[in-house]
């Protein structure tokens, strides 16, 4: 393995530096008084000074397709200042804070639970977007989040054409299709469904554990330009997913569902330097997980909803705008059936109000200096209980020219929502709950980031560098497990952690934009630590998806008009977890005692993927298609996925888990017309 990836980083070093540029003029693209620099053939991936990343999805055609797509949310992962996330995992681990600190939406309009499980599938079909855009430094105007702001743009103009991309591959298959209805405005439409079992059934299997795993997705937009200054864009978006694992030694089921609702009108006005919009929206997340042993079930069913409207307006380098939100939270209720009793556990609903204002105003100070200042008020109120917040920000860059700068970035931020359960992988497993509720207070962070970026004007290569610290409180885990509401009365509130974060590390990436191969390396230090005092647990301890270190790069080699040949390669560090120290039986229980709390490491994580394209020549009609070929971990290699105990008539373990396909190969049509 150590072989492989030493080669694997020579061979992209190697393309790098005697890689051949395709002609293109530089020059720079001003967004209001953010200046983003590259280079006319290699803009589609694009760093602005505060290290907030624009994604143009059209690049999504030139890397690894990985079983026919190259997903969105998968890639982002791969960024600097994003921890790689294992199988299981599609969350996303921001400058070390939790998934659940992140806002993920659609033009606007969040959605909750914004991956499919496994973590090879996020909920967004590439070819349905124009842009994404990640913004991991927060100011007055993003949301009441401690985390990034993840936004999928749909397509600004409409199309004039009928055109559509589809792809047929033995995993998944997909479309999208762009429609003209009147001069001035289109419908998109786009379906997604997978079917892992149809041909690897057989192969999701380890030992007596058997999987079973299907999803479908679908996003529908209606663009509609009225005039040169006014249009109105509606999105809808629906998914489900059903998995169910079974285990025959054990005599155990347990399946989890969930579904995805969203839909927004958002109407847009843009003249001169006026720039005014509103986005009312709704979405819901639902979910339900269930477990059935002998004498025993259990059904875990919780839920989120938001009605909510956000209004800007910016002029001149002033932004403003007011944004309101209503939300309908249903934690986890477990109902437990048994041979002895029987217990439906009556959870407090609750509902509550987010409303906030704000103001950001861009400076020009000199020729080489810009700053920005900006403050946000947020009244939070649940029930009874009422919380108010001014969040200040503010950011200084010095830029003595077009091709190097550096910058410094401060935020006080606020979260009214957590996100909790036992498990961190993004499943039904985990749930919502809002401030006020089961001793949970409003979440804090404070903000410090130090950007710098280096891109010679006449050369085809980036270097950025970012070095952050965040100091979090009132952070919330959830400690207890399944056997917290099956063996006595369940209380929420106690097995709830409450305690203050410290995030630290700095990451450095380059970056190639142009020639037979492009790509990237990244590298990143984090720390993300976490401290309790309480009577369940106390002192200082890493967080569950703490990576100390990150290599991650993609590499694509443009070989003639026919071939693509794409690697994504991944080297971390192993995230902790909390092994048991002993264990023994009363009255035929199971009872464990732990050690200290995540003060063990899973193995280091190592994964190499590798994708080809091969293009058939372009028709009258077609303008592109062609045959994808690819392979999920070429080096087979075993990554740890978590520990656990296990027993059988004669013996018992403690033993790890891996995925269960090793090497999991894919063959897929695309086209495009």
């Amino acid at each position: 393995m150590r072989k492989s990836l030493i080669t694997y980083i020579l061979l992209l070093f190697a393309g790098m530096i005697y890689g051949q540029n395709r002609s293109g003029d530089n020059k720079s693209v001003s967004l209001d008084s953010v200046v983003v620099f590259g280079n006319t053939h290699g803009t589609d991936l694009r760093t602005a000074r505060d290290g907030t990343t624009y994604w143009n999805l059209r690049m999504m055609n030139d890397l690894p397709k990985i079983f026919g797509n190259a997903d969105p949310l998968h890639y982002s992962q791969m960024l600097p200042g994003i921890s790689t996330n294992g199988e299981y995992d599609a969350g996303l681990h921001v400058m070390g804070c939790d998934n659940g600190h992140n806002r993920i939406s659609i033009d606007g309009a969040p959605l909750y639970g914004a991956s499919h499980i496994l973590g090879l599938f996020s909920v967004f079909n590439a070819s349905h977007f124009q842009q994404m855009i990640i913004q991991k430094t927060p100011n007055a105007v993003s949301a009441d989040y401690l985390g990034a702001e993840l936004t999928m743009q749909t397509y600004y103009e409409p199309t004039d054409s009928f055109t559509g991309e589809v792809a047929v591959g033995l995993i998944s298959s997909q479309g999208t299709f762009r429609i003209p209805v009147t001069k001035s405005s289109e419908l998109a439409v786009s379906l997604r469904k997978c079917y892992l079992n149809l041909l690897y059934g057989s192969l999701l299997r380890d030992g007596d554990a058997k999987l079973k795993y299907s999803f479908y997705d679908a996003n529908v937009t209606y663009n509609h330009r009225i005039n040169d200054n006014n249009r109105l864009l509606f999105n809808f978006y629906i998914g489900n997913d059903d998995a169910d694992m079974t285990e025959e030694r054990m005599m155990s089921d347990m399946n989890v569902k969930w579904d995805n609702l969203m839909t927004s009108l958002k109407w847009e006005y843009d003249k001169d330097e006026v720039n005014l919009t509103n986005n009312f929206y709704f979405t819901k997340n639902k979910s339900k997980g269930s477990l059935e042993m002998t004498s025993l079930a259990v059904e875990l069913p919780a839920s989120i909803s938001e009605w909510g409207n956000r209004f800007a307006a910016s002029w001149k380098g002033w932004t403003s705008g007011v944004d309101m939100s209503l939300y309908r939270i249903m934690p986890q209720i477990p109902s437990v059936k048994s041979s002895f009793y029987n217990v439906n556990i009556d959870m407090e609903k609750s509902n509550s109000f987010l409303g906030a204002a704000y103001v950001n105003r861009d400076w020009k100070i000199n020729d080489v200096l810009t700053a920005t200042t900006g403050l946000r008020g947020a009244l939070y109120h649940a029930g009874s209980k009422n919380y108010w917040h001014l969040s200040p920000s503010a950011s200084i860059a010095y830029v003595p020219n077009r091709s190097f700068d550096i910058s410094l970035y401060y935020s006080l931020r606020h979260q009214y929502l957590v996100q909790t359960g036992m498990s961190s992988i993004n499943t039904p497993l985990e749930f919502w709950l809002g401030a006020g509720t089961y001793g949970i207070e409003p979440q804090m962070g404070h903000n410090l980031v130090l950007n710098a970026r280096y891109k010679p004007q006449n050369g085809a290569y980036s270097l950025s560098f970012e070095a952050y610290t965040k100091w979090l409180r009132n952070q919330t885990e959830y400690n207890g497990t399944i056997y917290s509401f099956v063996a006595s009365e369940y209380d929420l509130g106690s097995v709830l952690l409450h305690g203050k974060g410290h995030n630290y590390g700095f990451n450095v990436m380059v970056t190639k934009d142009t020639g037979w191969l492009t790509g990237w390396v990244a590298y990143a230090y984090s720390r993300a630590l976490r401290t309790y005092d309480t009577e369940l647990l106390r002192g200082t301890f890493p967080s569950s998806h703490e990576r100390l270190h990150e290599l991650n790069s993609v590499v694509t080699f443009h070989i003639g008009k026919k071939w693509d040949i794409g690697f994504t390669c991944v080297f971390a560090s192993g995230t902790p977890f909390t092994a048991p120290k002993m264990f023994y039986v009363i009255n035929r229980n199971i009872v464990s005692e732990y050690a200290e709390h995540n003060a063990n490491r899973l193995r280091p994580y190592f994964r190499l993927d590798g994708s080809v394209n091969y293009h058939f020549n372009p028709t009258r009609h077609i303008h592109e298609h062609g045959l994808n070929f690819s392979v999920y971990n070429m080096t087979a290699h075993e990554n740890d996925l978590f520990y656990y105990m296990g027993f059988s008539e004669k013996s018992f373990e403690y033993t790890r888990t891996t995925f269960l396909m090793k090497v999991l190969p894919s063959i897929s049509y695309y086209l495009k017309f």
